[in-house]
This record gives structure tokens, C-alpha cells and sequence, in this order.
């Protein structure tokens, strides 16, 4: 149920057309939930969270929906599929941390360099941790790097 298995909506053009959909899918719900997420004031982890809930909570229903026998040991294997796929992303999204980072930052000097702000200066490179009071600016900049990337291949 991953990779080109586009279950009930398959494009009729082959990956680039799957591609195509994924992307723009991705940048719709992006956009609900960001808009959701500042509607309800609802920190970055929380979300992340409650988002990570609702995919396993849809594989499960697509399993069952979508199978013709569906059995306790399929949806077993569907989930173990399903975490080596998010194991696979995760990986990846690591792979691309140091390019993450420095598209955050950049977008956070930019935003403040456009606000008249003398941007923070140069941070030696650290853990990433969420800052429960961060000011809007940041969490922009953070989230014009995240919505470019890390992206489901």
C-alpha cells in the first residue's frame, strides 16, 4: 500500500502523474494543517504527533477497506510494512538534516532581515529541540524548510 500503489484514486500517467498528485495532496493537507495547527495554537511536536496517529489509524482502515480477505495476520504483515516504510523516511529525512537546517535558518534570517531584525547570530550546529515560546517568525522559517522537505519517496 506505499510506492506506486495509489489505492482508489491511481493516476492514469505512471509515476510522474502519481508524483505529480502526491505532491499536490501533500502541499493541500500541509496547508489544512498548518492552518489548523495556528487555528487551535497547537505546538509543532503535538501536531506531529496527533498526524503519526491518524496515518497508522488510515493504513489500518485502507488495509481493511481495501483487502478482499482482510485477516488479523495480514493487517500484521501491512504494519510491519508500514514501519519499515516509515523507518525508510525517517532514514532519509536524517540523511538530509544538515540541508534542513541550513534552509531553516536561511529562511529564518531572510524573514528577519525582511521584518528589519538583525538576524541571530551563527549557532554551532546542536540537537534540535522544540522551544515552547518561539516567536511566529521562527516557526515560519522553520516551516518554509519543512514543507520542501523531507519528502515520501
Amino acid at each position: 500500500m506505499s510506492g506506486n500503489d495509489f489505492h482508489g484514486n491511481p493516476p492514469d500517467d505512471g509515476d510522474e502523474g502519481y508524483d505529480e498528485a502526491y505532491e499536490a495532496h501533500r502541499a493541500a493537507l500541509w496547508d489544512m494543517l498548518m492552518a489548523y495547527a495556528d487555528q487551535h495554537d497547537l505546538a509543532d511536536g503535538f501536531l506531529s504527533d496527533l498526524v503519526s496517529d491518524l496515518g497508522l489509524s488510515l493504513r489500518m482502515v485502507a488495509y481493511a477497506a481495501e483487502t478482499e480477505k482482510p485477516s488479523v495476520g495480514g493487517l500484521r504483515l501491512d504494519l510491519d510494512r508500514y514501519a519499515r516504510e516509515m523507518g525508510e523516511s525517517v532514514r532519509e529525512a536524517k540523511k538530509g538534516a544538515g540541508e534542513f537546517i541550513a534552509e531553516a535558518k536561511a529562511a529564518r534570517e531572510a524573514e528577519a532581515a525582511e521584518e528589519g531584525e538583525a538576524a541571530a547570530p551563527e549557532e554551532p550546529a546542536a540537537e534540535v529541540t522544540e522551544e515552547p515560546g518561539r516567536e511566529p517568525a521562527d516557526k515560519n522559517a522553520a516551516l518554509i524548510a519543512a514543507r520542501a522537505f523531507p519528502r515520501r519517496q
